[in-house]
């Protein structure tokens, strides 16, 4: 099933809008082009919002891929945003992450990622990247 990222960017804030049908087996694919832009753009915070990304990979997939996160990352700040509806998964690997020294929050409404973020999404993008799998 095919799947959009579009990457939006303004300084040193990277908002990344996921859409179609999530592969569980591309999520690295995913991540590392994720990493390339943080590390080519020089971003420090990055909303990721999945409200419209269908599926996701179950607790101890998601431990696994924790495991796996840079640990450049531990310097950054991320905010997931999705349905209220995948809050128990995403519980589980929010702490998983915290506990590893990730700052890493799930959020179900844009207004408070945005403030723990301390950035604006209504502003004018400068540069925008969509890619399609």
């Amino acid at each position: 099933m095919k799947y959009t990222i579009n990457y939006h960017i303004k300084g040193d804030f990277l908002r990344v809008d996921l859409t179609g049908e999530y592969p569980a087996e591309k999520f690295r694919e995913i991540s590392t082009d994720m990493d390339k832009v943080i590390d080519e753009n020089g971003i420090s915070k990055i909303m990721v919002d999945l409200r419209n990304f269908k599926g996701r990979f179950g607790v101890f997939n998601g431990l696994q891929e924790i495991e796996n996160f840079r640990e450049e990352s531990k310097y950054l700040q991320f905010a997931i945003i999705d349905i209220p509806e995948n809050k128990p998964n995403n519980d589980f690997f929010e702490n998983a992450s915290f506990n590893r020294g990730y700052k890493l929050l799930f959020f179900y409404n844009e207004v408070d990622a945005e403030k723990w973020l301390d950035v604006d999404c209504n502003i004018d993008f400068e540069k925008v990247l969509v890619k399609e799998y």
